[in-house]
């Protein structure tokens, strides 16, 4: 677990982040890093028992992360770093929609690469994805307790996902 932690303390700052961030400068970052935009939307799984509350689509041209809206904006931002973590991760995905389901969500079936939806954290993937958001939110409130190592002008709070 040491292992893994320091592994994932090496992506994120890899990032080089500023003292305080929010979900923009973070979606800008991994998606500089990546070469391609990070688009974010609303997911809508009427509380459905099995369904994800995110899921993580690639595709050649842009990342895709959806997450739940129905439900609080702490569990949305957890959610967020969650599938973001995926992407920094470079995990090749395990979910899989059939393509009415994948249509439903506004993409095109074919130009899908990887998937990963965030349901259970039975694999070694989804366990690494967890620990990273985990770190990834840990720095955002501790970093708001501390001087700034480099301050830099950034938002003061965790920016809402969804108005």
């Amino acid at each position: 677990m040491n292992q893994l932690r320091a592994a994932c303390e090496a992506r994120l700052g890899a990032l080089d982040l500023p003292h305080r961030f929010g979900t923009q400068q973070l979606r800008e970052a991994v998606a500089a890093l990546r070469g391609k935009p990070i688009v974010l939307s609303p997911l809508d799984s009427d509380n459905a028992v099995d369904a994800p509350c995110g899921i993580r689509v690639e595709t050649p041209a842009a990342d895709y992360l959806f997450v739940e809206r129905g439900t609080s904006a702490a569990h949305q931002m957890h959610i967020l770093a969650h599938e973001i973590s995926h992407i920094l991760c470079n995990h090749p995905g395990s979910l899989s929609l059939g393509d009415d389901a994948i249509s439903a969500i506004g993409l095109n079936p074919t130009l899908i690469q990887r998937m990963s939806g965030r349901t259970a954290y039975t694999t070694t993937d989804e366990r690494e994805a967890e620990l990273m958001a985990t770190l990834i939110r840990q720095r955002v409130y501790r970093e708001r307790l501390i001087p700034a190592r480099r301050p830099q002008a950034a938002a003061e709070r965790w920016d809402a996902i969804f108005a």
